[in-house]
């Protein structure tokens, strides 16, 4: 086994079919030793005195993993102050499409049961697997004689089931410990389960409206938590409701008494108990009132749930998360959601080059990374001008909780722009005003801005809130049908630069790769070598051209299954690295533009979005520099897709940014020889 050295907490994940876990083929579950997680991370929040680890078979007599459906009952919170991932978990509980898509059902303590239980979860755009032991902490209590485990987390009503404990574990894997799950907002935990979009907002308003826009939200398969956040943590107030703790909204309801028409809403605390007192209590005497006695059946609740009016809502409960699922989500569930375009980028700001700080109080705010967004038409029917377009746009900071360093504020602006698509510097900026804002808030990892905006070209900027500030981010951009978004880059423009003539349309690049392809659509390094050749031949006529062992190097970076070959998609993926890669070198040096310095090296790989420290840059002039350290244009452009490829691969395997993966003798082959 290989293993890159850094921190000890290493997810499992399963990405590709190069990367996957490790799990050994069955002989007989009889004859093998049970798994055990070496890389489960051993935290304070597990430095209760007399804990055991105990597997469930050590728990009760027969552990089932789900016992008649997974739902909201299951989840009763233990003692980590996480009632934002449990109210996630109940929401998510509502709809078996979503949950099993993380909680793969097929699993259990039957046959095949070797103590191995695997999770899914979204992490920065991509679907991760988390692998996890059933050992669980627990703590021995006397009981006539004997000994029973009880479990310190998370727990089920039925004490034979054993799937949200085990996922609470998966989830605190992902995170990096228990004690990371140590309070939080549900929205991170729906976004985590769901690959979603969630917006956080307040239940000021015309209750009417509010009660209104909850019951439509859940009709369009919106998952929805709520919180207070008067009083001291996780106390009571007079009614029963406790202060800065996480419900889900589960259901609405409007029903018709002598007194006239009352809209309720149902709330689930995930303790499973500590219930509204007021007035639509459980057997509140309120429920006599109703008309309908189909109306009034049911209406005590399982534990933990309960009914109040959308007033005493408001009085009880100050914040929203509501979970806008994306299009594949609301397909599986039915929604009946307006479809959108979805639109992800990945990015990083890095101090000195894309880092601006704030707009209140930088004079590089234009620095920060700058996206185009387009709003046109989407009427079907264009004999109607649109008047407004809806679109959601998020920005996502990466491994908040792993970093445990406090959380860095973000922020984002929307500002006019014009259909020259001109990126905005600093002069067009201090004469501006964003349209639209969001943050800097304290304590979320993203901002969501839910609007509407006239049909026209807009800029989204995306900041932390200092120069020095740095880190990672994803954002997400949902529009409706017809319109579009993309990146604007600044010091990636080779516009004005000698050596770059016109960039090949989609419609030429396809035409040269079917006159270059075989009967099968696919080009080799030999064929890759005749396509680049007539491409660049018109993009960079000043540049001198690939060698084939050049091609054979560029293929590999984006062949993961070292097939040999490329199809379409693969190359189109190479030609955009290839084209920004060129931007990149030409305008590094624009009059001598044979070769960059090692100086010069460190700012193109930081542009291109890679880490660039001294080691790396040494690497680098080594492996792909002549004996003065310079690259040329072709060991540029190898050299940087060589170390994207590797990063890429990497950050695939370690989703949650801990520093370290293991590789089997076939990935460690691949990565080594072929990529």
């Amino acid at each position: 086994m290989a293993s890159f050295p850094a921190k000890r907490h290493k997810p499992t994940v399963s990405p590709d079919e190069d990367f996957v876990s490790q799990t050994p083929t069955p002989v007989s579950s009889s004859f093998l030793p049970l798994f055990e997680d070496s890389t489960f991370p051993q935290d304070q929040a597990l430095l209760i005195e007399g804990i055991k680890w105990k597997r469930p078979k050590e728990i009760c007599e027969c552990p089932r993993f789900i016992v008649d459906g997974a739902t909201r009952m299951d989840v009763c919170q233990g003692n980590l102050s996480n009632c934002w991932f449990l109210s996630a978990v109940a929401c998510l509980s509502l709809y078996p499409q979503l949950l099993e898509q993380v909680v793969p059902m097929d699993q259990g303590f039957k046959d095949g049961y070797n103590g191995k239980f695997r999770f899914q979860f979204w992490q920065y755009g991509h679907w991760v697997e988390v692998v996890v032991d059933d050992l669980l902490p627990t703590v021995p209590v006397q009981n006539n004689g004997r000994t029973r485990y009880d479990l310190v987390f998370v727990h089920s009503k039925d004490k034979d089931e054993f799937w949200s404990s085990l996922l609470e574990k998966a989830y605190a894997k992902l995170k990096g410990g228990y004690s990371t799950l140590q309070m939080g907002f549900a929205g991170e935990a729906l976004e985590d389960m769901t690959g979603g979009v969630v917006q956080s907002c307040d239940t000021i308003g015309p209750s009417s409206d509010l009660w209104s826009h909850l019951h439509n939200m859940l009709e369009r398969g919106a998952l929805i938590c709520c919180g207070n956040t008067q009083g001291e943590i996780e106390t009571t107030n007079q009614m029963g409701i406790l202060s800065y703790h996480m419900y889900s909204v589960t259901g609405t309801k409007e029903v018709q008494t002598l007194h006239g028409s009352v809209s309720l809403l149902r709330i689930r605390n995930p303790w499973g108990h500590t219930e509204w007192i007021g007035p639509w209590r459980d057997g509140g005497p309120e429920w006599q009132s109703v008309k309908d006695p189909e109306q009034s059946e049911n209406v005590i609740l399982e534990d933990g749930e309960f009914w109040m009016d959308v007033e005493d809502f408001q009085k009880n409960f100050h914040i929203l998360e509501i979970c806008h699922l994306g299009p594949q989500s609301l397909l599986q569930i039915g929604g009946a959601a307006k479809p959108w375009e979805y639109a992800t980028y990945e990015g990083r700001w890095v101090k000195g080059l894309s880092s601006g700080g704030s707009l209140a109080i930088s004079d590089y705010y234009w620095m920060n990374p700058q996206f185009s967004l387009t709003l046109g038409n989407s009427n079907e029917d264009t004999s109607e001008p649109q008047t407004s377009c809806s679109f959601i746009v998020s920005v996502m900071q990466k491994h908040q909780r792993l970093r445990r360093t406090g959380h860095i504020r973000v922020a984002c602006h929307i500002f006019q722009g014009d259909d020259t698509h001109v990126y905005l510097l600093q002069d067009a900026l201090r004469s501006s005003q964003p349209l639209l804002s969001a943050g800097p808030c304290d304590n979320h990892r993203e901002v969501v801005l839910c609007s509407s905006l006239p049909p026209g070209h807009y800029i989204i900027i995306p900041s932390l809130e200092k120069e020095s500030d740095e880190g990672e981010f994803l954002i997400r951009v949902l529009t409706e049908k017809g319109n579009s978004s993309r990146p604007m880059n600044n010091n990636v423009n080779c516009g004005d630069n000698p050596a770059r003539s016109t960039i090949p349309t989609e419609d030429q690049c396809l035409s040269r790769f079917l006159q270059c392809a075989n009967e099968n659509g696919r080009v080799n390094n030999v064929r890759l070598h005749k396509l680049l050749a007539s491409l660049l031949n018109e993009f960079v006529p000043l540049l001198p051209k690939f060698t084939l062992e050049i091609c054979r190097s560029l293929m590999a970076s984006i062949d993961i299954s070292a097939v040999g070959s490329l199809d379409l998609e693969q190359f189109c993926i190479l030609w955009k690295k290839i084209t920004a890669g060129t931007c990149i070198f030409t305008n590094l040096h624009k009059e001598k533009i044979d070769r960059i310095s090692g100086d010069q090296l460190a700012a193109a790989l930081q542009s291109a979005g890679l880490t660039a420290d001294d080691f790396l840059v040494r690497l680098a002039q080594v492996r792909y520099g002549d004996p003065d350290g310079f690259l040329s244009y072709p060991d540029f452009i190898c050299c940087l897709l060589k170390l994207q490829s590797l990063t890429e691969k990497f950050q695939v395997a370690d989703p949650a940014g801990s520093g370290e993966v293991t590789l089997n003798y076939r990935q460690w082959l691949l990565l080594a020889v072929f990529s």
